[in-house]
């Protein structure tokens, strides 16, 4: 019997008296927790529907932060776009609709908070889940203003790829 992990895609073969319904399954590949769901042994009896995958958004001036960004998370098998500044943010969420925004807060052309009280104020943006992020994080206050902003979790840019792949599925499993 073969198994998918619905965060990363993985496929995994188990034996079918070893399966039973209801039954949660850890994700070697990424630590997701998720229960069973089966699929067909064969090609021909693949699901006619895939799911969607996860879209997220990098919002950054830095186009190597974009970039290790991208390879972090590339374990969790995620439709990713990018925009460069918080003008091109705003227009890329508001297009593409993801499900989460992974933004700096000092941004050129509309820094990370106007950024993310305009998406707030969207009444079809507003359930966006929001990853704030700053490299000149100091204090606990800078952490507060962003969440007051609308951020919905906040991260230094000092961050280990562990605790941005934590951050970004418990962001992604809270989605409404």
């Amino acid at each position: 019997m073969l198994i998918r992990c619905p965060l990363c895609g993985a496929r995994y073969r188990v034996a079918p008296e070893r399966v039973r319904p209801g039954i949660r399954i850890r994700c070697p590949k990424c630590n997701d927790v998720f229960a069973l769901r089966t699929l067909p042994e064969s090609p021909s009896e693949e699901p006619t529907s895939v799911p969607r995958r996860p879209k997220v958004a990098i919002v950054e001036d830095a186009r190597f932060f974009r970039e290790l960004v991208r390879d972090v998370l590339a374990p969790l098998n995620l439709e990713i776009c990018e925009a460069a500044d918080g003008e091109q943010g705003l227009e890329l969420v508001r297009t593409e609709k993801p499900d989460l925004v992974i933004l700096d807060l000092n941004l050129p052309r509309r820094d990370g908070y106007e950024l993310m009280k305009l998406i707030r104020a969207d009444l079809e943006l507003r359930h966006v889940r929001l990853l704030a992020m700053s490299g000149v994080f100091r204090k606990e206050s800078d952490q507060d203003a962003a969440l007051a902003a609308g951020a919905d979790d906040f991260i230094g840019k000092s961050f280990t790829p562990d605790l941005l792949l934590d951050r970004v599925r418990k962001l992604l499993k809270a989605k409404p």
